[in-house]
């Protein structure tokens, strides 16, 4: 990613509404150390309400005066409203800093936003890379989670657990495989189930074929008769997936094959949503804008008529090198922890958000879908959090990658994973921020002196004084 630095931060990000909290602002370097002779001003603004006088100058829900210390400034605040605010740090009348935190009711602010993929392909069935490459790779681009799903293959995620058994890392390999029913093509993922579905298709065809004719009396009487057998084959797979602890996911309906016809068209696409046999549906996926616009416009009309399925972003990766998917399409999960299970009962409780992403890196635009509450927090991730999580997490990754290929050490992987954790625990509160320490103070007070004792007569910078100059 391109550089944004930010020259302050504001500990925690996301905090409890409704509770007093301790915010703290601290720099991110050490030339912007706070004075602590001068007094600052803290402005607070609800984003979301109708409070505003005008447009342009919205009515604070706060003013009032701050000193730093050691630094750094500490304030106490009650945010009474989950939603998100916006912060300004207010020097000699002008904008110091702006940062923006987000406020949770109880049940949320105990879950953990993870950004995952269900849904991808190593060349262990037809993509292009190596397992655990492909996991390094994902890490690399901030992700804390992901399922290889490879066709009709269980097995390869395996190779991942081996090469990484031992390495303490925060990235999860959940369990994964897409299934292809013989003589349907109605694709469909199975996650987080702790054995392959697959294999007992491809194994004992035999058997497969002679569970057929029980299965197609069970196909309700209003499924057209044209789409009864690939139905009674799609309620044999779901309800396999769910005899190995795993969820199903309805995947790219609008997906187009050899024929250059969708592999599910519209009106099939309606009745295998509001069947009640899926977990989840792949809303965002490998299909393309076209097929994801229809997608959305699916899911849509199904909400409508009363099917409220959990919807995930899926990359559907096989090639990582200019592909228009990954990782653009993803899943934002709120779960206790990431762990497999801990993802499967995200999924199933609709507790994700599908995403799309577009744009170049100075201009990235998200697009969110899921439920209002869920969106809205999301979205405050996706700018404020997510973005410098890729920063944090692409060495990471390429560490994990170098692992796998024994340049370096399970050493430099632990090292980093907990670096990110600590990161990850101050911006959601669970753990205090890093206060600039007395040396560091030591040191920019010295530098100060020298800046202002031995500079040019025409002193100042861009933080100690209004006016800048060159000049002798």
């Amino acid at each position: 990613m391109l550089p944004n630095p930010q020259l302050y931060s504001i500990y925690p990000s996301v905090v409890p509404a409704d509770k007093e909290v301790e915010m703290t602002i601290v720099p991110n370097e050490r030339t912007y150390l706070l004075f602590p002779d001068i007094e600052y001003t803290i402005k607070i603004v609800a984003i979301n309400h109708d409070e505003s006088s005008y447009y342009y100058n919205a009515d604070p829900q706060a003013l009032f005066a701050a000193k730093a210390e050691n630094g750094i400034i500490r304030f106490n605040y009650t945010f009474r409203d989950e939603q998100e605010y916006f912060i300004q740090l207010i020097k000699a009348e002008k904008p110091a800093a702006e940062f923006h935190i987000y406020a949770l009711r109880e049940d949320l602010y105990a879950l953990t936003p993870l950004r995952g993929d269900l849904h991808s392909h190593s060349h262990r069935s037809d993509g292009r890379h190596d397992p655990a490459a492909l996991a390094g790779h994902y890490r690399e681009q901030g992700y804390d989670f992901f399922a290889l799903t490879d066709h009709n293959r269980y097995y390869p995620g395996g190779e991942i657990d081996e090469i990484y058994d031992g390495v303490k890392s925060g990235f999860n390999r959940v369990f994964g495989e897409e299934l292809h029913t013989p003589g349907s093509t109605v694709h469909i993922v199975h996650v987080c189930g702790t054995r392959s579905v697959t294999a007992e298709y491809i194994h004992d065809r035999q058997g497969y074929e002679a569970a057929k004719p029980e299965y197609l009396k069970k196909v309700p009487s209003d499924v057209p008769e044209k789409y009864a057998e690939k139905y009674a084959m799609a309620m044999w797979a779901t309800e396999h997936i769910h005899a190995a602890g795993g969820l199903a996911i309805f995947a790219h309906p609008y997906w187009i094959v050899s024929s250059k016809c969708y592999n599910v068209c519209d009106e099939f696409a309606k009745i295998l949503l509001k069947s009640g046999m899926f977990d989840a549906y792949e809303l965002i996926g490998g299909m393309g804008q076209i097929g994801n616009n229809r997608s959305v416009a699916l899911w849509s009309e199904v909400r409508a008529e009363g099917c409220d399925i959990p919807v995930v972003g899926s990359s559907d990766v096989h090639g990582i090198t200019k592909a228009q998917s990954f990782p653009h399409y993803f899943t934002i999960c709120f779960a206790e922890s990431n762990t497999n299970d801990a993802v499967k009962e995200a999924v199933k409780s609709g507790l994700t958000v599908a995403v799309e992403s577009c744009g170049y890196e100075y201009d990235r635009q998200y697009r969110a879908y899921g439920k209002l509450r869920l969106v809205s927090y999301a979205q405050f991730l996706l700018t404020y959090y997510f973005p410098e999580r890729i920063r944090n997490l692409a060495g990471e990754g390429v560490a994990m990658r170098a692992y796998a290929m024994e340049k370096a050490p399970a050493s430099l992987i632990k090292a980093m994973a907990e670096m990110n954790a600590n990161e990850a625990d101050r911006f959601f509160g669970r753990k205090p921020p890093v206060l600039p320490s007395k040396k560091m103070q030591k040191f920019e007070d010295k530098w100060r002196r020298v800046h202002v004792e031995e500079g040019p007569v025409t002193r100042g910078s861009a933080i100690d004084s209004a006016t800048v100059s060159r000049q002798i």
